[in-house]
């Protein structure tokens, strides 16, 4: 197959819009089905009759879908692959990661006195390429037995692991486990101040720091100057620089958010080391670029070299992706292509936007509204006055609205006559109708966001809930259309 050919396909029509802008917590960037793409489609159907043969083909299809996200994030390629995002933010993920991609290097391999020689122990070339790895990292024993991150302090951390730590939901932090994650300011702060947190972290145990480009917290965007700012503090002491774009890849008007202009002007020597995506990519993992503050040292020029320090992280699991999630996760990628979600982002966004100002002038006010392109953080209170089901954290005060990337989702039209205005009842009740044949249930609770529970929920506004006494409360006072 070739990835050249992926606008060549004959274009679907879109879904009907709906009032669903939780989308699975932002995992969700579309309701067609990608299974349709001209080329994977034949591959599904060989799949369920003739599973052997397509796994035949695992490597070239796993070689095109590393080339096309390639081509997709502009030079980052997908290293490690994950069942979830919050697997791939290990520390000590991340440290061997790093290890194995500064032993595998060209500073290594093409060493004469580095590289591994036939007539030595491999426990003596192992012991000179990892203390190579040691001095060129910067990094102590602490490093390697009890890595940590210094992370933002709005950032959302993880559901579970060491960076639940830094979680205000007392139900996350409750199950946290491991290494502290290092919390710092990095929003208010100025360049000497950073530097100095930064250095006193790296003595304590840090190898990274890590940020999302749009706070999960209340949607507070990081600006181009500070990610400037974060870069060169990075790169004096040593750090790994680590981007979450979990929930902005494709949704912020660029492939990767800090690739937006306003960002890639920003210290152009210094670009992030990895980038942890996932949700509506159709898989999760950590990408790697070559340029990035640490990476870059390694010299990793010739495409031969990066796809050799690939090959060999990903041959120490039994297989990155399995095959059907490979096929999946590749026809994404190719409808992002053909959709160009990225500039849809930035429409589907205005549209949004427009609408929230004529509904609501309060709105307008500065700060009223947060986020960057189809990531919109707003007042709770304003979600539910228009019966829109977000991504809700429980007890914040905001509220995102993370739309699929369609063309409806940038008709104001649409979005008045199917999503915020009155006349959205008719198709409400459609979906009522649709969810009682099948005896389902909206998806998500309309207070707090998690998996919806309760049978008796609102037919009229196709709206539900879950157990929790707050949210069932909560719940029964809200204005039926």
């Amino acid at each position: 197959m070739s990835s050249s050919q992926v606008r060549q396909d004959v274009p679907l029509s879109d879904s009907p819009l709906d009032h669903d802008f939780h989308s699975a917590w932002g995992s969700i960037y579309t309701n067609r089905s990608t299974v349709g793409d001209k080329e994977i489609l034949p591959l599904w159907q060989q799949y369920a009759v003739d599973k052997g043969a397509v796994d035949r083909k695992y490597q070239l299809l796993l070689n095109e879908y590393t080339d096309l996200f390639c081509k997709v994030f502009s030079g980052y390629y997908p290293i490690s692959m994950h069942a979830h995002a919050t697997d791939s933010i290990a520390p000590t993920t991340i440290a061997s990661l790093i290890l194995n991609t500064a032993a595998t290097s060209p500073l290594v391999l093409d060493s004469p006195i580095l590289r591994p020689k036939a007539d030595e122990k491999p426990e003596e070339t192992g012991m000179r390429v990892r203390e190579f790895a040691l001095n060129f990292l910067g990094w102590s024993e602490t490093h390697v037995l009890a890595p940590t991150f210094v992370v933002a302090d709005n950032i959302y951390g993880a559901g579970y692991g060491p960076l639940a730590h830094a979680s205000k939901e007392w139900e996350t932090s409750a199950i946290a486990a491991g290494p502290k994650p290092i919390v710092v300011n990095m929003r208010e702060t100025d360049e000497e101040t950073l530097n100095t947190q930064f250095a006193e972290a790296k003595a304590k145990g840090a190898i990274a720091v890590l940020f999302d480009m749009v706070s999960t917290e209340d949607g507070l965007v990081f600006t181009p100057e500070k990610f400037r700012l974060v870069k060169a503090c990075c790169a004096r002491n040593r750090l790994l620089l680590i981007v979450d774009e979990t929930m902005t890849a494709m949704r912020c008007g660029a492939p990767f958010a800090f690739q937006r202009p306003e960002y890639a002007r920003e210290g152009v020597e210094f670009q992030p080391d990895f980038v942890i995506f996932g949700k509506g990519i159709g898989v999760s993992g950590i990408a790697i670029g070559f340029g990035g503050v640490m990476t870059k040292g390694l010299t990793y020029t010739k495409p031969e070299d990066i796809r050799q320090t690939i090959r060999y992280w990903r041959a120490l699991v039994s297989r990155p992706i399995r095959t059907p999630i490979l096929l999946e996760a590749l026809s994404i990628l190719r409808a992002s292509v053909k959709e160009n979600w990225p500039e849809e982002s930035e429409r589907i966004g205005e549209a949004i936007r427009d609408i929230l100002h004529e509904l609501d002038p309060r709105t307008k006010e500065p700060g009223a509204i947060q986020g960057l392109g189809a990531v919109i953080a707003i007042d709770r209170n304003i979600a539910l006055r228009y019966r829109v089901m977000c991504a809700i954290r429980r007890r914040s005060p905001w509220a995102r609205l993370l739309p699929k990337l369609a063309s409806t989702s940038a008709d104001r039209e649409g979005l008045m006559r199917q999503v915020f205005g009155e006349e959205s009842k008719e198709q409400r009740q459609l979906l009522s109708q649709e969810a009682e044949k099948c005896n389902a249930i909206p998806l998500w609770c309309f207070i707090c966001g998690i998996e919806a529970t309760e049978k008796d929920w609102c037919r009229t506004c196709y709206l539900s809930y879950c157990n929790n006494e707050v949210c069932t409360k909560a719940f029964h006072r809200h204005a039926c259309m």
